[in-house]
């Protein structure tokens, strides 16, 4: 209960700054996101009501001097369907950081480089088709520093430095480049090619390449990654695919991974709008996690996603 109040007192407390001050410009927003969803796991059956990565947050920035300017973001995740009262709020990202000609940084909690640079090429993101159930690399990391160059000819670097609280763990790095627009609008391409080093305990290479082809948005990821201990290492592959056709947006998504096995994921579903910040979704997910034990998961759900800020 305590957290409750805890957000809620910050919410208030920056509203009334922005009171104050009209060059400190401050957005409340959030997602609701919440599903019917049935699953049949192994042949164990259940049907849920399911929060798909709901949130809440707050976001603003200021100007100050020599061209710099300050900018902060405090968000959350809300489980609106879950029963343990303890569980229902989460810590999402959470950072202070300048911008200025130099590009921008940025300390606290946030996603690392690897996990930022994916765009928007995981057509099923949040979903139970998201890429982070058979790929690696999906951290939001705490005590990081993160640094973005200014871009140049549409190319961008990018670093997270994360620094480990346990002496025994080496403090990791997640670091790369980028090209073009994640969300295709001033650009036709957008590219990404990712590293981790010792992050969450994992070495990663990832390219992510998306782009638009007579109205369809392609997406497609490729990912190579091995424990720091060695025991595990896979390669994995992930296409995707969207068209829109009015109010309806099909889509359809395809990942494998390969390790001692050969794990596969096929989703296809559509978002249905209702408006610009609102939307239905219906999907449904195949995923094969052991072939020679036949372990199969499907997944099918139907629900609506709002999206609001003021």
């Amino acid at each position: 209960m305590l957290r409750y109040v805890l957000c809620a007192a910050l919410m208030c407390g920056s509203v009334s700054a922005l009171a104050d001050t009209q060059s400190d410009a401050l957005t409340v927003y959030g997602r609701a996101n919440v599903g019917l969803l049935y699953s049949d796991i192994a042949d164990q059956d259940d049907t849920e009501v399911k929060s798909y990565t709901s949130r809440f947050g707050l976001k603003g920035q200021q100007n100050l001097d020599n061209n710099l300017e300050v900018f902060y973001q405090f968000e959350w995740g809300v489980d609106l369907a879950g029963f343990d009262e303890d569980d229902s709020i989460s810590d999402r990202n959470q950072i202070v950081g300048l911008r200025g000609d130099f590009g921008t940084v940025m300390l606290g909690r946030y996603d690392t480089f690897l996990k930022d640079s994916q765009g928007a090429i995981d057509q099923f993101k949040d979903y139970t088709a998201d890429l982070k159930y058979l790929f690696e690399g999906e951290v939001r990391a705490d005590n990081s520093l993160t640094y973005y160059s200014p871009a140049y000819k549409g190319f961008k670097l990018g670093f997270t430095y994360v620094f480990s609280d346990d002496d025994s763990i080496d403090d990791g790095q997640s670091f790369g480049l980028i090209y073009g627009d994640e969300k295709l609008k001033k650009s036709n391409v957008y590219a990404a090619l990712a590293f981790d080093n010792e992050v969450d305990g994992f070495d990663i290479v990832q390219l992510s390449v998306a782009t638009k082809v007579t109205g369809f948005k392609l997406g497609f990821a490729a990912q190579d990654y091995r424990s720091v201990d060695g025991l595990i290492s896979a390669q994995g592959v992930l296409l995707s695919a969207a068209k829109r056709y009015g109010a309806w947006v099909p889509k359809v998504q395809y990942q494998v991974i390969k390790d001692d096995e050969r794990d596969h994921s096929i989703s296809i579903g559509s978002d249905y709008y209702l408006g610009d910040n609102t939307r239905l979704f219906a999907f449904y997910t195949a995923r094969n996690r052991d072939i020679q034990q036949q372990i199969t998961e499907d997944y099918l759900s139907v629900g609506i996603r709002h999206d609001f800020s003021w």
